[in-house]
């Protein structure tokens, strides 16, 4: 491999770091919108709009995955040459390497925002449940549990 190809590649990997980062940011606004939307009455309007916000994260989620194969697939194919080569691009890969740790970070704080939710969806249903008999019946957005458990499944792979 070629040195001009090999950073090329580091220069690749950056951008799709930068565009799951961005996709993460948009999961969690997502997630915080969520939250903040529990704490309002039912309504019509609120489950429709909770419907619409789950649909967004889930096309942010497979955002994700797409940037988490792009990457693999990359990186896999400079992999042999990363010992060698990468220390004459020692700048790039420790861009890299702090992308890498803001994505993690973005992770973290996401699987926190999504318990708060939990959370407060929880105590919105509890509400409406001594409130209403129909509580029960209110549509949810994509069960959040199942979308993370989803991105966490296909990040393994």
């Amino acid at each position: 491999m070629s040195d001009n190809n090999f950073e090329v590649k580091l220069a690749i990997l950056a951008d799709i770091l930068i565009k799951k980062k961005d996709a993460l940011q948009a999961i969690l606004n997502i997630c915080e919108n969520q939250e903040n939307l529990y704490s309002t009455p039912s309504t019509p309007e609120r489950r429709d709009f909770l419907v619409q916000m789950g649909k967004e994260k889930q096309v942010q989620i497979d955002e994700v995955l797409a940037c988490d194969e792009m990457f693999q697939g990359i990186f896999n194919s400079i992999s042999e040459n990363f010992q060698e080569l990468g220390k004459e691009y020692k700048e790039r890969v420790l861009t890299l390497q702090t992308g890498i740790s803001e994505v993690m970070e973005m992770d973290v704080k996401i699987r926190i925002q999504e318990d708060k939710t939990k959370t407060a969806a929880q105590e919105a249903w509890g509400k409406m449940a001594k409130t209403s008999s129909s509580a029960a019946k209110e549509i949810t957005p994509l069960n959040k549990n199942y979308i993370i458990d989803q991105y966490n499944k296909n990040r393994r792979k």
